[in-house]
């Protein structure tokens, strides 16, 4: 009996030897399972405010790209009200005055727009005498003249480029060169 009370007893001295390390360890774990949960959870409240940050950042850019779109001409637009109004004053000028002074009133309004369209990058596409060339002109037709073939002789509509796009090709008529005779003979 003897020898049983003593195993026992060695027994219970182990496993409270062993129970206090680990527990020891255990406690150690815990805190470093809390720890890291605390730190995930740190990380995830962290990326879904960075998540609400981009989002809201998208939808703010792509209200300031609408905007930007909306009152893109808003500028130009600004700057021709003066234009419009001095063709308002000469339409009224126009009942009262002479050829003369309208001629003259005109020459200074297409001088105002030009001078505005210049400002915007917006250029006129010089076509007479020039030879066709289908990115910049629209031939209308082709008609018999002096000039060599293929050189515009006549234009109906400027054509304008805004930096180096098309906005309108000039609309123009086209040389085919001069009439040739042919004689035949009837025998």
């Amino acid at each position: 009996m003897g020898i049983k009370k003593n195993t026992k007893k060695i027994n219970k001295e182990n496993k409270t030897s062993k129970q206090k390390p680990n527990s020891k360890k255990d406690n150690d774990n815990l805190l470093l399972i809390k720890n890291l949960s605390n730190q995930l959870e740190s990380l995830k409240d962290r990326n879904i405010k960075l998540l609400a940050e981009f989002d809201n950042y998208q939808k703010r850019t792509l209200l300031e790209k609408e905007r930007a779109s909306t009152y893109d001409g808003y500028n130009i637009i600004k700057d021709l009200l003066p234009v419009f109004d001095d063709i308002d004053r000469t339409i009224d000028f126009n009942k009262e005055e002479n050829n003369e002074s309208i001629l003259e009133a005109i020459s200074m309004i297409d001088s105002k727009i030009q001078n505005i369209l210049s400002k915007y990058s917006i250029k006129k596409i010089d076509s007479i005498d020039e030879e066709f060339n289908p990115s910049f002109h629209e031939a209308l037709l082709q008609k018999e003249s002096n000039k060599k073939e293929g050189k515009i002789i006549e234009e109906y509509e400027k054509g304008y480029l805004y930096h180096d796009k098309i906005i309108r090709h000039a609309k123009v008529v086209v040389s085919n060169g001069k009439k040739k005779w042919v004689i035949t003979m009837i025998f």
